[in-house]
């Protein structure tokens, strides 16, 4: 019974796990950054959670954003952005973000003082 009640447990906190839709990862001078942007919920929402977490100094900084993503229709890229948060990801030579791959990125953010290009972006959910 009580095996039972664990998976039980586990199984309920997991479904509401939220996954990765993008991570990105990269450096501004003294600064490393990482951003997530999670798959939205529901799953055809507009809108989706953008965490960036800065390190400079060892000292660890984050804030949280709510972003809404553009297809840049007929340009293998894809824009997220959102107030004091834009993220721009370009999937050339693929026309869509496959799993496996990184991808060159671009993020303006007042946490890193101003746009920062050279990100390496993965999509952990792509096919």
């Amino acid at each position: 019974m009580k095996l039972l009640i664990i998976m039980f447990s586990f199984f309920s906190v997991s479904a509401f796990a939220y996954f990765n839709e993008v991570e990105c990862e990269g450096r501004s001078e003294s600064k490393e950054f990482t951003l997530d942007v999670e798959q939205p919920f529901p799953y055809g929402s507009v809108f989706r959670r953008a965490q960036l977490t800065v390190t400079e100094d060892g000292a660890e900084s984050g804030e949280d954003y709510t972003v809404s993503i553009q297809a840049m229709r007929g340009f293998p890229r894809v824009r997220y952005y959102g107030a004091g948060l834009r993220l721009e990801v370009d999937f050339w030579p693929d026309q869509a973000p496959r799993w496996g791959r990184v991808y060159s990125g671009s993020l303006y953010s007042s946490l890193l003082d101003g746009e920062v290009r050279n990100l390496q972006c993965r999509f952990p959910n792509a096919y």
